[in-house]
């Protein structure tokens, strides 16, 4: 089994929920989305400093995919661990930084669980608001971590490095080809003249020739 201290841990059981099997079918079907790369439009890229541009994908998006692939009531995420790692406080400019780590453990209606540690640091004036984002960001880094071991749709895709400089590459291709031609317009107001036209041919041969 997975244990709580260590990132990457995962089991066959999570004894402390009781299991609900997939059947065959769910299977199949989760097996085959999970297979699947992420897209170019899911995938973002942030500064990663010295190493350049990092892909990554959003914390909203992974557990919208979790929620599609695995149901509302497939999968569960349970925080193990939630501690302070860094403390500052600036006294020149008045912002405080702090650093928090997380252990999270991802675990599937049918006892399958991966434990994974993540970690956030914020900096802000506000002491409160730098303690709440870098714990939220802590958890939501361990989230995506853990869900990102069961396959490439849940953020697999990114840690493959020809994966993504090939979505890159697709992706400002895609937008610039050129959109199809719009479909040919009657003039405005073509009609109207018809129809004036047809109605003055029709009053013409009706009335009485001049002499």
């Amino acid at each position: 089994g997975g244990d709580g201290g260590g990132g990457g841990g995962g089991g066959v059981v999570d004894l402390q929920h009781p299991a609900r099997p997939f059947d065959g079918a769910e299977q199949i079907r989760m097996q085959d989305q999970l297979r699947t790369n992420l897209t170019s439009d899911e995938i973002s890229t942030r500064s990663g400093g010295s190493a350049g541009q990092v892909a990554y994908v959003e914390g909203w998006r992974v557990i919208a995919k979790a929620q599609e692939i695995f149901g509302f009531d497939g999968w569960s995420s349970r925080i193990l661990q939630l501690q302070r790692e860094y403390e500052d406080h600036d006294s020149k400019n008045g912002r405080w930084t702090y650093s928090y780590s997380a252990t999270v453990r991802i675990s599937l209606r049918n006892g399958t669980f991966h434990d994974e540690v993540g970690s956030g640091c914020k900096v802000d004036k506000d002491r409160g608001k730098a303690i709440e984002n870098a714990r939220k960001e802590a958890v939501t880094d361990a989230m995506k971590r853990g869900l990102r071991l069961f396959g490439p749709a849940l953020g697999l895709s990114v840690y493959d490095k020809d994966y993504v400089t090939e979505a890159k590459r697709a992706k400002p291709a895609a937008a610039a080809a050129p959109a199809p031609p719009a479909p040919a317009q009657k003039p405005a107001g073509m009609a109207g003249r018809l129809r004036r036209a047809s109605s003055i041919s029709r009053s013409g041969a009706g009335a009485p020739a001049q002499v």
